[in-house]
């Protein structure tokens, strides 16, 4: 059982940089400026050096820039073994197991 909610948590890395999702079922990206026709994606692969393949976009390449902001949670119970964001100028990613029981102790 764990004893905190922030040991459910960890903050990853940057825009380009694969890492390991085991263990996780969620993660925040946050995207900070793009390039213009480039859309923001996020990969994934069974191996770290391995080709990456497109799991989810945030951004359509008609609506990236220079000024493109976003963040966005998702669902990465379903992805492969290795995720990455492409497309950012910057980002962040929080990797996250929110399962988490509500019920208050008695």
């Amino acid at each position: 059982m764990r004893s905190k909610v922030l040991d459910q948590f960890k903050y990853v890395g940057s825009a380009g940089t694969a890492f390991d999702r085991t263990g996780f079922n969620s993660a925040i990206f946050v995207a900070i400026g793009g390039t213009s026709s480039t859309a923001i994606k996020v990969q994934h692969c069974d191996t770290s050096g391995g080709t990456y393949t497109d799991f989810a976009t945030l951004v359509a390449a008609a609506d990236a820039g220079s000024s493109t902001d976003v963040g966005v949670a998702l669902d990465i119970s379903g992805a492969k073994k290795y995720i990455k964001m492409t497309g950012a100028t910057k980002a962040s990613v929080i990797l996250g197991d929110t399962i988490v029981d509500p019920t208050p102790a008695s």
